[in-house]
């Protein structure tokens, strides 16, 4: 293996094992409910599938911050999932305060109306965020339609329902 190549293997660890994650064979396998999951539907389009939630995800982080606000990142050999809730996405009229990007085999599908990372004209998306807290972790719930981008442009519609699971 080439010196970049294990370099970033062992970063990839690194980075997993912060989140929560653990190497393959560490140890045994993690009950439902330790590690951050998410299922992901997309209906329409070139990305279109179902991916059930998978425990031993080899991303899955999910962090609550300091301000409020929510980070997912996860991918379980489907889609690569990029979530950030802003801290008052739970409250109401502030639904669409989070940004969202799913790199699927098949098509690249973004959102982010609250202009964290970049600023998407009001109408093109139709989105909404739910956040349920419980005891044992908090749930955050994406759902609606927004189209696929490729270059400078959009296409088609996609309909996205996506829940992650972050333990407490």
């Amino acid at each position: 293996m080439p010196r970049s190549s294990a370099l970033i293997g062992v970063l990839a660890i690194v980075v997993a094992a912060c989140g929560g994650a653990t190497a393959a064979g560490s140890s045994p396998v993690a009950s439902f409910g330790d590690r951050p999951t998410v299922d992901l539907t997309i209906e329409g389009g070139g990305a279109a599938g179902t991916w059930p939630a998978d425990p031993k995800a080899p991303l899955a982080v999910c962090q609550h911050l300091s301000d409020g606000a929510w980070r997912v990142q996860y991918s379980a050999g489907g889609p690569t999932v990029d979530l950030f809730v802003g801290a008052h996405a739970g409250e109401p009229g502030h639904a669409n305060e989070f940004a969202l990007e799913i790199d699927a085999h098949g098509g690249y599908l973004h959102m982010d109306e609250a202009g964290f990372r970049m600023h998407d004209p009001v109408g093109r998306n139709h989105m909404a965020v739910a956040i349920r807290s419980a005891t044992a972790g908090t749930t955050l719930a994406v759902s609606g339609t927004m189209p696929y981008h490729s270059g400078y442009s959009d296409y088609g519609q996609a309909r996205i329902t996506l829940t992650a699971a972050c333990p407490a």
